[in-house]
């Protein structure tokens, strides 16, 4: 369960990924360019985004992104009318619609105006590149800063996580193992495909994680040490 050392830890990663991108904003345009096609013999543009089979697995998980919190409802909706333990999906429900949702989608990306790697004039684009820390008028909408993506993926994990956690006594040690596992990569891939597409740039993707972390933790502080003190 994380405890107060945690939330530091997360506070202050934030806080030191923000720094080195501060100081060093270019990292963000060599890591793109590296993706671009000027960097890739006979391709234009950002060629990840044009594979076929990269693009169906990033949306075969977006799709699961998307129904975990819808799940996490349905579940707590049957916890509450059959009088038994809902905490684990009120946690998941609040994790996604306080983090991905609100936080991320409603706050940062509607408001900080930050242009995608493709959108900008170093890539082909017409916008203006800005730093991580910079609020900017680059974009009206949907963003770039932080990745939605990548939130919802870092939700997607810990919830994932969890429930391999509540339910580890009816699965094999192999089978709790992979599940694990494919969570994490699954996260992994998500991150490398928003910055090889040109969709975020790379600390678009870290601090998104980072984030959505820094609220699972909050919540679990808040919800998870109280559901387990009360059993």
């Amino acid at each position: 369960m994380p405890n107060n050392s945690t939330i530091a830890a997360l506070v202050g990663l934030i806080g030191f990924t923000l720094l080195i991108f501060g100081i060093w904003p270019g990292i963000d345009l060599a890591v793109s360019g590296y993706f671009h096609g000027a960097s890739l013999p006979g391709a234009s543009g950002f060629a990840i985004r044009q594979n076929a089979w990269v693009e169906g697995l990033r949306n075969g998980l977006w799709d699961g992104t998307l129904l975990m919190p819808l799940l996490a409802l349905i579940l707590l909706v049957l916890a509450l009318w059959r009088k038994t333990s809902g905490w684990l999906w009120g946690y998941i429900l609040a994790l996604f619609l306080i983090g991905p949702g609100l936080i991320v989608n409603a706050g940062f990306k509607a408001y900080w105006g930050r242009a995608r790697p493709s959108n900008v004039i170093d890539f082909g684009g017409t916008a203006h590149f800005s730093p991580a820390w910079q609020i900017s008028d680059q974009c009206a909408k949907n963003c770039s800063f932080v990745s939605g993506e990548g939130a919802g993926a870092t939700a997607f994990t810990i919830a994932v996580l969890l429930i391999l956690l509540r339910y580890r006594h009816r699965l094999s040690h192999p089978l709790y193992r992979l599940g694990q596992s494919l969570a994490v990569l699954s996260l992994g891939f998500v991150a490398w495909q928003r910055v090889a597409s040109g969709g975020h740039f790379l600390s678009d993707v870290l601090l998104s994680i980072l984030l959505i972390s820094l609220i699972a933790a909050v919540l679990a502080r808040l919800m998870l040490n109280q559901a387990t003190s009360s059993r």
